[in-house]
């Protein structure tokens, strides 16, 4: 069974266009069990998620889910705070975890952007 546990939500506002546009973020810790060579454990990944109106008032959503790279939950809660922190986005998730982690061999997360009207 997996879990999904949110550990931090930022407002950010930035200036584009020559006008302040504000987005959501949150930082969820993903917690499931996993099988390798006949040993069941639990493993740990993170989330983002960003959530934005366009100028139309559709409500566009970003996410980065990155499964199975911790093998504590407080090693997942202590990268969500530093993900939360320097408010990264779901397009930098991966690039600060293969940082934090010290390897590019990041296999298993899934990455979507959806719009909803």
């Amino acid at each position: 069974m997996s879990t999904r546990t949110r550990i931090q939500t930022a407002k950010v506002t930035v200036d584009q266009d020559c006008e302040q546009k504000s987005f959501l973020l949150e930082y969820y810790v993903l917690s499931g069990d996993a099988r390798t060579d006949g040993v069941r454990g639990r493993t740990y990944g993170i989330e983002v998620l960003k959530q934005s109106k366009t100028d139309f008032g559709t409500i566009r959503v970003e996410y980065r889910k990155i499964f199975d790279i911790f093998c504590t939950e407080q090693e997942a809660i202590s990268a969500a705070c530093l993900l939360a922190r320097n408010t990264v986005t779901p397009i930098g998730v991966h690039d600060v975890i293969e940082q934090l982690i010290g390897t590019d061999m990041i296999e298993n997360e899934a990455y979507e952007i959806a719009a909803i009207s």
